[in-house]
């Protein structure tokens, strides 16, 4: 069954980069994803199943998801085939989906059909090939090949799951099209003189009653697809933090044979943040790497800030564009706040325009601003590395060669998390560092427990998180990495560094 999968979706140069990733498993024939072991990825390409937003990604997603199952040699699936496609070809039909997209959605589920009891399967790949380019792009990009590979080892009973829910998805499209068509036809309606005031009213009350419905369903769908998202961009979240932190641990490494610390600097840096370590030590050493990475974190947005704060278009706009997007956007936001606050009206589109703006134009900026060769990039990577230069000495060449590298992949990364990916959720999450001396709370800080002996010697990545607002919708999407000491008084009992892993 997988020989006949992979020939349906052609690879393409996406698909070798990905297999490029993991050569040691590759050359084992070890799957980069397994449905039978969950994890943070695994589970991020699943959730984006959820995620589709339009009839015509789960119109595609029908068909890939089917493309994985037998049905020549099995009636079951043969039949179920049948029902299935005529079932979601009628609900089509209904919703006048290709009408409006210019595309014969009924001709191609038809045609897919009867592909599959052919004995050429040139067309049904040639099929196949164009729902996946168009998947691609509709939020896949380079993890088609990915999916893939779920779907290749996802069980019979759980494919039958999946369709399911796209079906089950695409019902909810078409119930709430017929409430919009009652309505409307309610609405265009002209009232006949000669009908009794008693049958007038009664139109007109289920005429209100209609529209109410509509509004509430409305809601919940905005509801349900807030949750959705905001869980999956959690998680998404998550995954990116986690390699962040790898990656800052890494570039601000001062420990071992390949670096030299420089004392001045290094003992300088310690006090300014309060920190009480002995200097040097073993101990110094963790807590100066962990300064630098909060000065890595706080150098950045301090740069980012003041350049979208003030950098604006003169003639040539281009390199300013992220900026001018940014300030664009903040201005709109403000006025359609304003809007909401001082025109009397009970619609729901006016309260979340705000948010529909904030989500859209910073989802955006995440996904094209600020390439590596974009100025502002350099620039920063420069200063970054001129102020690792200040405390250390990287003595070996070759992880000296990487530090450009890396220091450019830190920018983005940071800009991309803290300034566009934090505002683009549907409850923008704030983040918090956490000062020397400062009581330790495990709700917030990473690997540790409550100890009223322990307070803050450091902290290198903050605690990202919704700390306000309504309780239902108060998260942290990741503790804060710190390393305690013990409190002045307690000043003798024994120094202790908790894994910030």
């Amino acid at each position: 069954m997988a020989s006949s999968q992979t020939s349906s979706k052609q690879k393409g140069p996406k698909q070798d980069r990905e297999s490029a990733k993991n050569p040691s498993k590759n050359s084992k024939n070890e799957p980069l994803y397994s449905i039978n072991k969950i994890n943070a990825l695994d589970w991020q390409l699943l959730m984006w199943f959820a995620s589709l937003e339009t009839i015509e990604n789960y119109i595609y997603l029908f068909i890939v998801i089917w493309d994985g199952m037998p049905v020549r040699d099995r009636p079951q699936f043969s039949r179920e085939l049948r029902e299935e496609t005529d079932n979601l070809i009628q609900i089509i039909k209904e919703l006048n989906i290709s009408k409006k997209n210019d595309k014969n959605y009924p001709k191609m589920l038809n045609d897919y059909k009867d592909y599959r009891f052919l004995s050429n399967q040139v067309p049904r790949q040639n099929l196949v090939h164009d729902v996946w380019v168009e998947l691609e792009n509709n939020g896949l990009k380079n993890n088609s090949y990915a999916v893939l590979n779920q779907l290749e080892r996802c069980s019979f009973f759980q494919k039958k799951e999946l369709r399911a829910m796209v079906l089950s998805r695409i019902k909810s499209f078409q119930s709430f099209s017929r409430k919009t068509k009652e309505v409307k036809k309610l609405q265009q309606a002209p009232l006949n003189n000669k009908v009794k005031d008693e049958d007038q009213e009664i139109l007109l009350r289920e005429n209100e009653s209609l529209k109410n419905q509509i509004a509430v369903l409305s809601e919940k769908i905005s509801q349900i697809g807030d949750s959705t998202i905001l869980e999956d961009g959690k998680k998404q979240l998550i995954v990116d933090i986690t390699e962040l932190q790898d990656i800052l641990s890494d570039f601000t490494m001062v420990q071992g044979s390949d670096y030299k610390i420089i004392d001045e600097p290094a003992t300088s840096l310690l006090k300014t943040w309060k920190c009480k370590v002995d200097y040097p030590s073993t101990k110094a050493n963790i807590v100066l790497g962990t300064l630098l990475q909060r000065l890595v974190i706080t150098t950045i947005l301090d740069e980012v800030q003041h350049y979208l704060q003030y950098s604006r278009s003169s003639g040539d706009i281009d390199p300013t564009l992220e900026s001018d997007m940014v300030n664009a956007s903040e201005s709109l936001i403000k006025y359609a706040k304003l809007f909401n606050d001082n025109r009397k009206g009970e619609d729901v589109i006016t309260k979340i325009t705000p948010i529909i703006i904030r989500r859209h134009v910073y989802s955006s900026l995440s996904h094209r601003g600020f390439s590596n060769e974009h100025l502002l990039i350099k620039e920063i990577a420069d200063k970054l590395l001129n102020e690792m230069n200040k405390y250390r000495q990287v003595v070996d060449e070759e992880t000296n060669d990487g530090l450009n590298d890396q220091a450019i992949q830190i920018t983005r990364k940071v800009i991309d998390i803290f300034c566009f990916r934090l505002k683009a959720q549907p409850f923008e999450p704030t983040f918090q560092f956490f000062e020397a001396g400062q009581a330790v709370d495990a709700r917030f800080m990473q690997g540790v427990v409550e100890n009223k002996k322990l307070e803050v010697e450091a902290c290198g990545f903050p605690c990202i998180g919704i700390f306000d607002g309504d309780k239902s919708v108060q998260k942290i999407y990741t503790k804060a990495q710190i390393i305690t000491r013990p409190k002045t008084n307690n000043a003798n009992e024994r120094y202790i560094v908790y894994s910030m892993k």
